[in-house]
């Protein structure tokens, strides 16, 4: 295996383990949720009448190490395509243009074309159906996503839609003849910095009691919602990964624990994501050192770029992106065919990106190196014919 890149040394990581657990036993995190702070309570956790919950170092790292460690694998780059609440690059026109089914069946027929592409996924619905309530798009985001054969994002947004959701997954699982575990997929957001809101704690806490289990994430911004320093952003980022891993061993005593570079850095003049600048891909890189240290699996947040169109710039920030993150983490993605963060749906950038994920991907490749491959016997009678004796 390659030697992985290190950014940061033994003390760093230490010291920002240190700030992290002081951040959960000096500040805690408000959970909105009184049974979810009972579940909380007993893992250790001590409650204040504000909700705001806390943990002590000493209850916090019983649970952070002793993971099954991961085993090393060769730095790779993965490709997907993903539809957000996303414009429609004209390939025709070059006009950014509302997404309408059609566009919607085209862009997720081309990505599936695609060899390199894993998978091609929608988070929310890039238009509304005609006389279709705004929140049943949770719903209907399944209903489009299985029908071209893309995987839904976990949207739930409302707790009156867990059961409507609930059913869909069942129907879904029957009809495919799978498991309804393997079909499901929430995933609902902690708020930054250190809220759990309550109806993210009312949905997590209805699949649970089902035995499915709801993804809950974050996406703290650096210089937004997080510090603007390096060092202060990866602590509150992983002070909130260590709450929500709580929160997972709260419902699932088993669950293992994972570290991911998902803190967002932002344009302090604009207020915008810069995902193309180079502090995204150290903070992935930071975060794969923490991952060394708890030993346990680490993913970077990565392959978008700030471009608004297939550009020099694109190619350039998602190679970037995803080398470095490979390098660092072991696995870089590309988010093929987006632009202008996810705000911008390509269908040129995309095969673009898939071209780019065929070149990083041979130069990554492992090396055939052999008796037989080094060619001695061919060389001496390259040498015989050129100067016979």
């Amino acid at each position: 295996m390659l030697r992985p890149l290190e950014l940061l040394n033994r003390a760093q990581v230490e010291t920002l383990h240190h700030n992290a657990l002081r951040v959960l036993a000096e500040t805690g995190v408000r959970v909105e949720h009184e049974g979810m702070r009972r579940r909380l309570e007993a893992l250790g956790a001590t409650s204040a009448s504000s909700g705001n919950v806390c943990f002590a170092p000493s209850k916090v790292e019983g649970h952070l190490f002793g993971n099954t460690i991961p085993q090393p694998v060769r730095p790779h780059v993965q490709v997907s395509a993903g539809v957000y609440q996303s414009w429609y690059l004209e390939p025709e026109t070059g006009c950014l243009v509302p997404f309408t089914e059609d566009r919607l069946a085209r862009y997720i027929s081309l990505a599936r074309s695609l060899p390199l592409v894993s998978h091609t996924h929608l988070l929310g619905l890039p238009f509304v159906p005609p006389e279709l309530p705004a929140d049943f798009l949770p719903l209907t985001e399944k209903l489009y996503a299985w029908k071209y054969g893309a995987r839904p994002g976990g949207a739930v947004q409302f707790t009156h839609l867990c059961e409507p959701l609930l059913e869909m997954f069942r129907c879904h699982a029957t009809m495919n003849g799978e498991p309804l575990a393997k079909v499901f997929c929430a995933e609902g957001f902690l708020i930054t910095p250190l809220r759990l809101a309550q109806p993210e704690c009312e949905q997590v806490l209805f699949f649970a009691e089902r035995r499915l289990r709801m993804r809950l994430g974050h996406l703290p911004s650096q210089g937004g919602s997080a510090p603007i320093t390096f060092a202060g952003a990866i602590t509150l980022a992983l002070a909130e990964q260590i709450f929500l891993h709580l929160i997972n061993r709260a419902l699932w005593p088993h669950a293992e624990f994972a570290v991911a570079g998902v803190v967002m850095t932002m344009d302090l003049r604009t207020g915008a994501s810069v995902y193309g600048r180079p502090e995204q891909q150290r903070i992935n890189a930071a975060f794969a050192d923490l991952a060394r240290f708890y030993g346990c699996s680490c993913t970077g947040h990565t392959g978008l770029s700030d471009a608004k169109a297939p550009s020099f710039e694109a190619g350039a920030q998602k190679a970037l992106g995803a080398l470095m993150t490979a390098l660092t983490v072991g696995a870089g993605t590309i988010e093929a065919g987006l632009l202008g963060t996810d705000e911008i749906c390509s269908p040129v950038q995309m095969v673009l990106d898939h071209d780019l994920a065929g070149a990083l991907s041979a130069l990554l490749r492992e090396p055939t190196v052999s008796e037989a491959e080094c060619a001695g016997e061919e060389i001496a009678r390259w040498q015989r014919r050129k100067f016979p004796c």
